[in-house]
């Protein structure tokens, strides 16, 4: 009889079996993989490490009053933007367990590696950033956290009161991370001494001393006093609290660069403040090919931009629109005569 009865049960215990794998298998691997992407006390991260599967690496690291990208000034805004997506991350879908193979052997070959670091040595969580799902409004992501382990399965992630992809925030081109201010003196009291050398007009060039409010006086290069137009001189200050360049130069060769920096400049401006002495020269730069004035003359100089050096180092290109205010000859900053009628 209970020879009879074995196979049976048998049969009752491996049905039972199968039919609770069927109910549990929700055909998603959320369950039991590492999901805690967020970071809920941006503040305390100090440096983010980025690298990409080119070799390409960005190392933002937060110092007093801002942020860095490889020692140089980065652009808070953009490192602000990161924080703000490590704290509203959210997981938008699981990966369909059929679809886990494939996402992982391409992010494989292609994902970025996001180094996030509160205070250690080590970082306290990796974020692996993979491409946009196919929809675009999530990016496939893996999580690793030191002496955890790295999460087997990838997961379509998201961001609060956000649409679309987070891959490419997180990317390794430094100049785009380099902060874009020449001048920044927010609080103009700072600044004492506004000297301008033009090279090809040394009668041009003036100096102006600041004493803070409107205790500004405008000298020559001799060192005398001259009448000013008060407004105009006023807007070239206000024009110094925040100068931006457009981009860093990368389209000069060595010997182009080279023979461009060891040439004369076109105007040296030069800021005395509490924090130094400023220099920043200015440089013509060439027309691009093909381009033309309004009645269709060739031109040979870059009407709407020129050649800056910052830090003795960065050559970048400047528009002109900005820079012609503080760049301009002394005769412009002296009271204009009334206009004739």
């Amino acid at each position: 009889m209970k020879k009879r009865w074995l196979p049976l049960l048998l049969l009752t215990l491996l049905a039972a079996t199968a039919w609770w794998l069927w109910k549990g298998n929700t055909g998603s691997t959320f369950a039991g993989a590492l999901t805690d992407f967020a970071v809920a006390d941006t503040a305390s991260v100090d440096r983010i490490f980025i690298a990409d599967k080119n070799g390409g690496t960005a190392d933002l690291r937060r110092v007093s009053g801002g942020w860095t990208i490889n020692g140089m000034p980065a652009k808070t805004f953009q490192v602000d933007l990161l924080l703000k997506t490590f704290k509203l991350v959210e997981l938008r879908a699981p990966v369909p367990k059929s679809m886990e193979a494939s996402v992982l052997r391409v992010m494989a070959g292609t994902a970025k590696k996001v180094e996030i670091y509160q205070g250690g040595k080590q970082p306290s969580k990796i974020w692996w950033i993979g491409d946009g799902s196919a929809d675009h409004y999530g990016t496939y992501m893996v999580l690793e956290i030191p002496g955890k382990g790295r999460s087997n399965v990838p997961f379509e992630m998201g961001m609060a009161a956000f649409t679309g992809v987070l891959n490419t925030r997180f990317h390794t081109v430094v100049d785009d991370w380099r902060s874009s201010k020449v001048t920044d003196y927010p609080t103009l009291a700072d600044i004492s001494k506004v000297q301008l050398e033009i090279p090809g007009h040394p009668e041009e060039g003036y100096t102006i001393d600041f004493a803070g409010g409107d205790n500004l006086t405008l000298r020559n290069t001799g060192g005398q006093e001259v009448p000013m137009d008060t407004l105009r001189v006023q807007h070239l200050m206000l024009a110094l609290r925040s100068g931006s360049l457009e981009g860093y130069d990368r389209t000069l060769g060595h010997a182009q660069r080279d023979s461009l920096l060891k040439s004369t400049p076109w105007y040296v401006l030069r800021i005395t403040s509490t924090r130094g002495v400023q220099r920043i020269p200015f440089w013509r730069k060439a027309a691009d090919p093909g381009a033309k004035d309004l009645d269709f003359n060739p031109l040979t100089e870059d009407i709407n931009r020129m050649y800056a050096l910052v830090d003795d180092t960065a050559l970048v290109t400047v528009q002109r629109y900005w820079w012609d205010r503080i760049t301009r000859p002394l005769s412009s900053l002296e009271p204009q005569p009334p206009p004739q009628h």
